[in-house]
């Protein structure tokens, strides 16, 4: 719904938008939009049921734990993960981004917090690797 244009929101996005925005604009859009979909009784008591799992959804993904690939990759890849020449942004911080927008606020602790210590990792890996390479030329 962030930066989303209102006709492109679905039924269900709407009425969260009617209920909870903050913003009395986008409320006023919300309900002009849903008003001219000339929706059935039938259909708006299937969207009310809709939303109320849409909002569940929404509770338990606030606090979800990171999945392991999403781990593994703040891990071993905290600040040269490649990027795609069509993306100007660097993925982790757009996905820790993505976790701030939508208030995924347990993935996001985590998430940073896993960052650093792929970082400590990636430092200590060097450290060794030129006490290593020290050693050999002492030898």
């Amino acid at each position: 719904m962030i930066g989303k244009k209102i006709y492109r929101n679905t039924n269900v996005e709407l009425l969260d938008l009617i209920k909870n925005s903050q913003n009395e604009s986008f409320k006023q859009k919300a309900k002009i939009e849903f008003e001219k979909r000339n929706l059935t009784d039938k259909e708006k008591q299937r969207i009310e049921l809709d939303y109320l799992k849409y909002k569940e959804f929404r509770e338990k993904r606030k606090n979800e734990s990171l999945t392991n690939d999403e781990w593994f990759t703040f891990f071993f890849f905290p600040f040269f993960t490649p990027k795609p020449r069509w993306r100007e942004d660097h993925f982790s911080e757009s996905e820790i981004e993505r976790f701030k927008s939508y208030e995924f606020n347990k993935k996001l602790k985590q998430a940073e917090k896993v960052k650093v210590f792929g970082l400590l990792f990636w430092f200590l890996l060097l450290i060794i690797a030129i006490l290593l390479y020290a050693i050999f030329e002492l030898i």
